[in-house]
């Protein structure tokens, strides 16, 4: 395979990753709390098969999430929290504390405030925030404590990070950490309120395009280079 051949398939893979992100973002324009993504690449160079300068290709070094805020909406559901400012609502998922802004709770069959996939949402204290038997006026103060008629629930338990990119998405709207946890003194929680997803679908849907031009692009070099190679090999072999 020549030069031309590795840096065209780099360049391919790279937005193919950039088109994955993409699709991912547009997918869940209308998901609560959703952080849009983006891939960060970087130049590598690599020795030429045949001898000679370093082949520069493209890199995918991961991607990354915009932490923004979205816009909050008016819902007329009392389990819907939204966050405004920093923090994430914590939540107990299988395999650990999870991390969300989706607050689009609801109650499951225990009495516990969870959420949409039935994780139990957190308190301060770290157990599941439980409501009462027979409780149905439900408030949140901007705290983040919960209460009712029958007397207090509990705080949710409202976390941020250090360096924003060391939450890592997972699935499911949630987010995993790779350094501890820090609780917000003094969170602001909206409750009948929902964040939407931060994406801007018509900056996604343009950078689609963008991508699937400059895919063709680069695809059309690789079918020219061959086509070349194709020619010469006839010409020679008639020679």
């Amino acid at each position: 395979m020549d030069n031309l051949s590795y840096v065209s398939l780099s360049r391919q893979e790279a937005l193919r990753n950039l088109m994955e992100v993409t699709a991912n973002n547009m997918a869940n324009m209308n998901t609560p709390g959703f952080k849009a993504q983006n891939i960060q690449f970087s130049e590598y160079l690599k020795k030429s098969p045949g001898g000679g300068e370093a082949i520069s290709q493209v890199k995918s070094m991961g991607a990354y999430n915009d932490f923004g805020q979205g816009i909050l909406t008016q819902t007329s559901n009392k389990l819907d929290f939204a966050l405004q400012g920093d923090g994430y609502f914590s939540v107990q998922a299988a395999d650990g504390v999870r991390y969300t802004r989706d607050g689009s709770f609801s109650l499951n069959n225990k009495g516990q405030i969870v959420t949409q996939t039935g994780h139990p949402v957190l308190s301060d204290s770290g157990n599941p925030l439980t409501i009462q038997s027979g409780a149905a006026q439900i408030k949140v103060l901007e705290d983040g404590t919960v209460t009712t008629e029958k007397g207090s629930v509990g705080k949710l338990k409202v976390v941020s990070f250090a360096s924003p990119q060391s939450v890592v998405a997972v699935g499911k709207n949630l987010f995993a950490a790779t350094m501890p946890a820090v609780p917000v003194a003094k969170p602001k929680v909206e409750q009948s309120m929902l964040e939407n997803s931060n994406v801007q679908p018509i900056l996604e849907m343009n950078r689609m395009i963008e991508i699937l031009r400059m895919y063709q692009s680069t695809q059309n070099i690789q079918n020219n280079d061959h086509d070349l190679a194709r020619s010469m090999i006839q010409h020679l072999t008639r020679v």
